[in-house]
């Protein structure tokens, strides 16, 4: 349990925790799109620096689509690449977003996802549809780890963040479903709540408020 007494600032990642991924539907999609052996190659070599190299900005929207069309099936169009991409983003749910309302009476509210420019432009839009405002208008600040050019666990990027946002790492929580953040967190000397799997805000949020 964190001690409420001295937390001030609260970090709340995103997948997970505000909005549920479901990165299985993406690998389906893609698996219908790629080329039979350029699906095996890019799933069993290539994913995991393809999602590094987007999630910190590395790679262009240009390399990223040029990359993506060279192994799919003649005829498949770079629309069509974004949104398999994009296709494991679900539904925010409101209870989820009246629950950051509330925190951020009480709280500084920042906001740190690992993502890449297309999710971005994708949730951002999401939200807005559903809503009627901007997510970023639920923080005081939103880091992307492609527009700071660190993803967690990377020290680095909590520590772009606590710098800019000029936060005391003993007053700040970070909200987050992944144990290796939550670690990396705790060694900079700042509280850390796991999000249990499969669960999301609500799992968490009377340790809160």
């Amino acid at each position: 349990m964190i001690d409420q007494q001295i937390i001030k600032n609260v970090i709340l990642d995103l997948g997970g925790v505000l909005v549920d991924v479901e990165p299985e539907t993406t690998h389906a999609e893609l698996e219908r799109i790629l080329r039979p052996e350029s699906f095996s190659q890019i799933f069993s070599e290539k994913l995991p620096e393809i999602v590094v190299a987007m999630e910190t900005g590395a790679w262009s929207k240009e390399k990223f689509k040029r990359t993506m069309l060279d192994a799919c099936q003649k005829g498949v169009s770079a629309s069509q690449v974004v949104d398999a991409w994009c296709d494991m983003i679900l539904e925010f749910r409101a209870m989820r977003v009246k629950m950051v309302q509330d925190l951020g009476e009480k709280y500084n509210l920042y906001l740190l996802s690992n993502t890449n420019v297309y999710h971005v432009s994708y949730f951002e839009n999401e939200f807005k549809n559903r809503f009627h405002f901007p997510i970023k208008k639920l923080f005081k600040k939103v880091y992307y780890s492609n527009k700071i050019g660190f993803r967690k666990p990377d020290p680095k990027a909590f520590e772009f963040v606590l710098e800019d946002a000029g936060l005391n790492p003993a007053e700040t929580v970070l909200v987050d479903d992944s144990a290796e953040n939550c670690e990396t967190a705790a060694k900079l000397g700042m509280q850390a709540i796991k999000v249990p799997p499969q669960s999301g805000l609500e799992a968490v949020i009377k340790q809160l408020i």
